[in-house]
């Protein structure tokens, strides 16, 4: 589509690229700005904050909407783009404008979107950046392809489930910058796919992958190894097809990486990662919030900062790797002080995967060379550390990995100066004698520069003037300047070229062919230095593949490094994880809220058992502990099974394979849920995944409806989990009839968290005590909470009313023609209530011993008792 009704050489040329790019934003170079114009000059001037122009009128006076940004800033511009989720094609100048016959030609020299940058200062942090392709297919799971291209890792694999639901599952743990999906006929069901990817990865970038034929033209090369099933082999092919376009250099060096062995793993979907708050917090404005990953992270590296990262959201499933692990960590541990040293010398070590992958795509900087080849330096003194002291398997393989391509370390030493200038164009890239061309060239420059220093020394003595000096600048190049007061003193042979405020400047053809040759001697210098520095990146460009193996390896040995420092000093214990179906945990500790509360924190017990005791009804007040409780689990949960130890006095974890939480109050208005609704969405697909391998943690299940629909939905649950999924579950409710529900099953119980009462109000112990409560004390969080003193006296006395007997109207009196008004506070099971003295002389009456006559009037005693009794009951306290 054509940008506006002008028409011009130079609109042409921008519609020419801006329809071989659909859907990019194209950054058009034109001298010393990078413009846009019609729709996109509108779109960048409102993301950017930038005023909109407009071109001069053409031949018919059709002006053309037209913004831009400086092209010495546009690193900056490009970076709030693509965070907001924009795809850019930066369309550069190819030939000197110099030297161009009519338009210059132009042609997009880079491709930039969320989930293909490599530049740090784009990228805005150490996290991984991970561009997905998902595959969905008509019946079973489908597949997906994710990789980082910062680092070079690439996974794939098959949903956690069927449908949308499992790739949605399977993709949470990456949360990906930037998605491509793919799915089968109808179009509907691709976007419902595309929907349901917008609605859990909402700061991604989601688009259809590239067209099958497109995909299954790119050549057998392009198949990564540890290809699989067909679906995910498509998904591959479909993600290496957007990547020949946007990053063609750094694919040849990409790693197919396994999440576990056998990709085995405990499975996170996107809810209970959100509940967990394991890498960010369940509140959104609080960007900031303490997660699991902000109170486990003390590695001191960039590649060990995502390794825990994806160590954390990617817990393993296999007890042997667990262990190994584990084995690692301990080893760690017992160096002792020694460890401290081991992270003080990982510390100084640069990002050496974002470096190689910015060195493939041609985005380094020369600055970053030189860190790469400290960087190296300094793993090759790692090993003696690791491999002194008792061995162990895991710091055995890492001591193995960090040995970097001795071939790139010699090149890198002896090309490079020690201080690299911060860009290419500042020269002084090479040490003296590296490239014999490019110092032939520095000499003839540093020979006319000495002439030019000589020519200035001569014409001040010939002419007498002192102050005669020989200075530069871009329009005129070279110049003799002589102050006005000797201006009369300059040589014949000077030729005026400009009049400044307090002097005149002049040339000479000596100092023209001076300059002459300085410029050529700087352009070959330039050429020559340019030419050697792509051959230098190409040499360097064949080692990449070696070191990313040696920054995955530095950030598993920083992540390792950084668990053991966690047990050493905060006294962490190491969790026996085994193929049992017990959860056993004396005196645990949640992982985050210990930090901040330090010795305040109230540490727990925890044990489940699928065989025997699988499921926990936890009741308590309102702020007594229970959700902290369950989060506490959970995460105890996948610290163990991530390799780390844990905050407690003594842990046993059976293997669990899914964890799923229902948590909260979320609704989804903008599709058409309640919060009900989805809370009910979530409980069913809890229901229909988890099995007997899976612990389920749920917080009050049925509160979103009445009372009496919440307590059935709530009760059918707690059976199902105990009779048909047999999962590890804890259930929290305020419901407290499911406790008799509780004595019924037997591998089921009851337990609560402890108040103390006293003539101040309640204090909360946090303490799991066996048995169910009763009481919620919510007029007592009200109060805390600020609630009026008049709003809080009315609500005691009509809770006391409802306790009594809970009927509804108006000051307590039911509304005409009406029964009572049922609340939770009244729905007491039968053998709960006191005795009913009417029932209990009924059932006392011997009727074989009453005459007819004394049943007659015992009968109307009775009737008239019961009269009275409802006469007393409407008539209120």
């Amino acid at each position: 589509m054509a940008v506006a009704s002008a028409s011009t050489p130079l609109l042409d040329q921008y519609d020419g690229v801006k329809s071989r790019y659909p859907g990019h934003l194209v950054l058009f170079r034109v001298g010393d700005f990078y413009e846009t114009f019609g729709d996109d000059a509108r779109l960048l001037s409102r993301e950017l904050d930038l005023v909109l122009t407009a071109r001069a009128p053409d031949a018919s006076g059709a002006r053309t909407p037209m913004a831009g940004v400086p092209y010495h800033a546009v690193e900056t511009y490009l970076g709030r783009l693509v965070r907001k989720g924009y795809k850019v094609a930066l369309c550069d100048q190819v030939e000197d404008p110099r030297l161009a016959k009519g338009l210059v030609r132009r042609e997009v020299t880079r491709v930039v979107s969320p989930g293909t940058v490599v530049e740090d200062r784009i990228l805005g942090g150490p996290d991984h950046s991970f561009l997905a392709s998902v595959v969905e297919r008509p019946e079973g799971p489908g597949a997906f392809s994710v990789v980082d291209i910062t680092t070079g890792e690439w996974f794939h694999g098959l949903g956690d489930g069927p449908g949308t639901d499992g790739l949605v599952s399977a993709l949470a743990p990456f949360q990906p910058r930037e998605i491509l999906w793919a799915a089968p006929e109808p179009a509907a069901r691709g976007a419902a796919l595309a929907a349901a990817l917008r609605r859990d990865f909402r700061s991604a970038r989601i688009e259809a992958a590239p067209p099958p034929a497109a995909a299954d033209a790119l050549p057998a090369d392009a198949r990564p190894p540890g290809a699989g099933t067909d679906v995910m082999d498509e998904a591959d092919r479909r993600l290496v097809a957007y990547l020949r376009v946007a990053q063609p250099r750094i694919v040849p060096h990409l790693l197919r990486v396994a999440r576990g062995p056998g990709d085995r793993r405990l499975v996170l979907d996107a809810k209970t990662l959100r509940h967990l708050e394991i890498r960010r917090p369940m509140n959104p404005e609080d960007p900031e919030g303490a997660t699991l990953l902000s109170a486990w992270d003390e590695t001191v590296t960039a590649a060990g900062r995502r390794t825990l990262s994806f160590w954390l959201t990617n817990p393993m499933a296999d007890v042997a790797a667990i262990v190994a692990r584990q084995d690692a960590v301990e080893h760690l541990v017992g160096r002792g002080a020694a460890l401290e040293g081991l992270r003080s010398d990982l510390e100084p070590i640069a990002d050496l995967a974002r470096i190689a992958s910015r060195v493939a795509g041609r985005r380094v900087r020369p600055p970053e060379l030189g860190s790469l080849r400290d960087g190296l330096h300094r793993v090759a003194r790692l090993r003696p550390f690791l491999e002194a002291g008792p061995r162990d398997a895991t710091l055995d393989a890492l001591a193995a990995a960090l040995d970097p391509p001795a071939a790139l370390v010699r090149r890198l030493d002896d090309a490079l100066p020690e201080v690299l200038p911060a860009t290419e164009d500042a020269g002084a890239l090479f040490r003296p004698g590296h490239a014999p061309e490019v110092d032939r060239a520095r000499v003839a420059e540093r020979g006319a520069l000495e002439e030019l220093a000589a020519l200035e020394r001569r014409e001040q003595e010939a002419s007498g003037v002192r102050g005669l000096k020989i200075g530069y600048n871009q329009v005129f190049g070279y110049y003799f300047e002589v102050s006005k007061a000797h201006v009369a003193r300059a040589p014949a042979h000077f030729r005026r070229r400009q009049t400044v405020a307090q002097a005149e400047r002049f040339t000479s053809d000596e100092l023209d062919a001076l300059e002459r040759r300085i410029r050529e001697a700087r352009d070959g210098a330039r050429a020559a230095e340019s030419a050697r520095w792509d051959e230098f990146l190409a040499e360097v460009d064949r080692a990449v593949g070696a070191i990313y193996h040696v920054a995955r390896a530095l950030g598993e040995l920083d992540a390792l490094a950084t668990f053991a420092r966690l047990a050493q000093t905060r006294g962490y214990v190491r969790p026996t994880v085994d193929d049992s179906a017990v959860l056993v945990v004396r005196d645990g500790r949640h992982p985050v809220l210990e930090r901040g509360l330090g010795e305040r924190f109230v540490p727990n017990d925890v044990e489940l058992d699928a065989e025997r005791d699988r499921l926990l009804v936890l009741t308590g007040p309102n702020m007594s502990g229970k959700s902290t409780y369950m989060r506490a689990v959970g995460l105890l949960v996948v610290l163990a099974q991530a390799g780390s130890f844990v905050p407690a006095r003594f842990a046993r974890v059976g293997i669990v394979t899914q964890l799923f939480t229902r948590m909260g109050f979320t609704d989804e208005i903008g599709r058409g849920k309640s919060s009900f609704m989805v809370e009910m969405s979530e409980v069913a697909e809890i229901l229909r995944a988890a099995d007997a391998r899976s612990l389920v943690l749920l917080d009050e299940v049925g509160r979103g409806t009445s009372t009496f629909d919440g307590l059935a939905i709530a009760w059918a649950t707690l059976r199902h989990l105990h009779d048909a999924t047999r999962a590890r579950s804890i259930l929290a409710t305020h419901y407290h009839q499911l406790s008799e529900l509780v004595r019924t099953l037997p591998a089921a119980r009851n337990a609560h968290l402890a108040v103390r009462e006293g003539p101040d109000g309640i204090v909360f112990l946090h303490r799991l005590v066996p048995g169910s409560t009763d009481r919620s004390y919510g007029l007592h969080v009200a109060r805390l909470a600020g609630l009026p003193d008049g709003v809080l006296a009315e609500a005691e006395r009509l809770l006391k009313q409802l306790e009594s007997g809970g009927v509804g109207g108006t000051a307590g009196r039911p509304a005409a023609g009406h029964g009572p008004r049922y609340t939770q506070a009244v729905l007491l099971a039968d053998a709960d209530r006191p005795e009913d003295p009417l029932r209990a002389e009924l059932g006392a009456l011997d009727l074989d011993r009453l005459s007819p006559i004394e049943a007659h009037r015992k009968l109307g005693e009775l009737r008239d008792k019961a009269r009275g009794a409802g006469d007393r009951e409407r008539s209120g306290p």
